[in-house]
């Protein structure tokens, strides 16, 4: 199982290659991703289905979590938490969500004028712990 540690720098890389060519500096994606693990809770209740985790980033979205919640609860799918973070004009919201929602997150998120990352089953497994 990853270590915390390895799930921060998956989610790094991620997010380094959604904003690659943008001018965003390594260390504002750090604090970005840092924001958004540090907003999720340290304790998350295990739900009966497999939980996914969901990453949208977007420049200039200070709403992007509220408006990814509404764009979800509109299909049905069950958000079970979010924590979002901002470096210099970039928003990133981090969404944990019950499994059977995946298959629309890639239109909420061209709905949105974001990009998607899902976190891997494995790594999402040792952030939900």
């Amino acid at each position: 199982m990853a270590s915390p540690e390895a799930v921060r720098q998956a989610l790094i890389q991620r997010v380094s290659r959604k904003v690659s060519g943008h001018g965003v500096t390594r260390r504002s994606i750090e604090g970005a991703v840092d924001c958004v693990l540090a907003a999720l809770p340290a304790e998350m209740p295990r739900a009966a289905t497999a939980d996914r985790i969901a990453v949208l980033s977007a420049p200039s979205a200070p709403d992007l979590a509220s408006r990814a919640r509404r764009a979800l609860d509109r299909r049905g799918i069950k958000v079970l938490d979010i924590g979002t973070g901002r470096s210099g004009r970039f928003t990133v919201a981090t969404i944990r969500f019950a499994s059977e929602g995946a298959p629309d997150l890639q239109q909420v998120a061209s709905e949105l004028g974001a990009s998607l990352s899902l976190l891997d089953d494995a790594d999402a497994r040792q952030v939900l712990g």
